[in-house]
């Protein structure tokens, strides 16, 4: 099953200085779940820098994945605890990219809820940030349209 919903993305990322940076995007999207996942998948903005991409959030139990896919394309999976790796290949180049979790939080429920995660991103050993994710769904009063997807 699959709705469509409003998605609201915000990041932080403190920076060497321990000043944090902030972006905010509302943005409609889709809300769905599948084999116990439940994900949320949206289009990226000018603003984000990523026109032209498609964010998805798989949410399982025990670890979130992050999947871009258009102008920009990454895979990447935050379980608490571990040091994952992912290739991030945009217009301009593909970089490495390493992610350490520190937290994952998940209240999401049919389709209106939060999920926040909390990372260390190091990118190509040049430096090491703390970043959070806090996506915040809820459905969409102008269209409440279901469909379902296999």
């Amino acid at each position: 099953m699959e709705k469509k919903v409003i998605i609201n993305v915000t990041s932080l990322q403190r920076n060497e200085a321990g000043k944090d940076e902030k972006i905010t995007l509302e943005t409609p999207g889709i809300y769905g779940e599948k084999d116990g996942m439940k994900y949320v998948s949206y289009e990226e903005t000018k603003l984000a820098g990523m026109e032209g991409t498609t964010t998805t959030l798989e949410i399982h139990k025990d670890h979130v994945r992050l999947i871009r896919d258009g102008s920009f394309l990454q895979e990447q999976v935050y379980r608490i605890g571990e040091k994952n790796h992912s290739l991030y290949e945009t217009p301009m180049g593909t970089m490495d990219i390493y992610v350490v979790t520190r937290e994952i939080e998940d209240s999401i429920e049919a389709g209106k809820g939060r999920m926040r995660l909390s990372y260390d991103v190091e990118l190509k050993g040049l430096f090491n940030h703390l970043n959070e994710i806090i996506v915040e769904v809820r459905e969409d009063p102008e269209d409440s349209w279901k469909s379902e997807k296999n």
